[in-house]
């Protein structure tokens, strides 16, 4: 049965791609193709039909999925049932970097395609896990060290992008810029992108893509406040 028009079955869709947005980013991210009147009153619609569930946190309104939604569109993307609160801030940001990205991209004229981190999380365990291996938790939690917070699209060329805003360890980086220099090497992608919440973790990142041996044909970076305020200048 077919619960939803059109344009409600398209914001339920952009809101699976990501798992969870805020409902102002989600305004952001539909702009263009639907009124920000029509994405409040669907919202409301979507969580009285338990597609999506929506939490007030701060000052902003989360909106998640619900298996439900999940299975009403007939999507392949994993379910989840609840709000990761540790991973949360780091979440949002990445939907503001990819909101960001956007924005330059239909700035100039140019087409934007991305792959989220939902998205290629749930690729990763199907190509990669049985059903048995996602049942161990060990295993789940090192599957976002072995993919990309989100890729972009660029006149055919993937880049792969890390949204930093904390350091990590040495030997996290080292595995990390070795996968992805392996990556790059294989045709995966054809650059990894850092985007970094200051500049003492911008410097240690360039350190360990240099040690690793990805030239500027294969590593870019950039701080996050400045791709934020580039985009809303341009």
């Amino acid at each position: 049965m077919n619960l939803l028009r059109a344009k409600q079955e398209e914001i339920l869709n952009s809101i699976n791609r990501f798992g969870v947005i805020t409902s102002t980013q989600l305004i952001d991210f539909l702009k263009g193709k639907v009124s920000h009147v029509s994405v409040y009153n669907t919202k409301k619609k979507l969580v009285s039909l338990g597609l999506i569930e929506e939490e007030k946190i701060g000052y902003q309104l989360i909106l998640y999925m619900r298996p439900r939604g999940v299975d009403y569109l007939g999507s392949k993307l994993t379910a989840f049932t609840k709000i990761n609160v540790s991973q949360l801030k780091h979440q949002l940001w990445m939907n503001d970097c990819l909101l960001a990205f956007k924005s330059l991209a239909e700035k100039k004229g140019q087409d934007f395609e991305f792959i989220t981190e939902r998205e290629l999380r749930s690729n990763y365990l199907t190509q990669n896990f049985s059903s048995k291996d996602r049942q161990n938790t060990t295993l789940l939690k090192k599957v976002p060290d072995r993919i990309p917070d989100f890729v972009l699209i660029e006149k055919g060329k993937r880049v792969a992008c890390e949204v930093e805003l904390t350091q990590k360890s040495a030997k996290r980086y080292r595995e990390k810029f070795a996968r992805y220099k392996d990556e790059i090497l294989n045709g995966d992608y054809d650059v990894v992108r850092y985007l970094c919440d200051d500049e003492p973790i911008m410097r240690t990142v360039e350190d360990y893509a240099s040690a690793a041996g990805l030239d500027s044909s294969m590593f870019q970076r950039e701080l996050i406040w400045r791709l934020l305020e580039i985009a809303q200048k341009e």
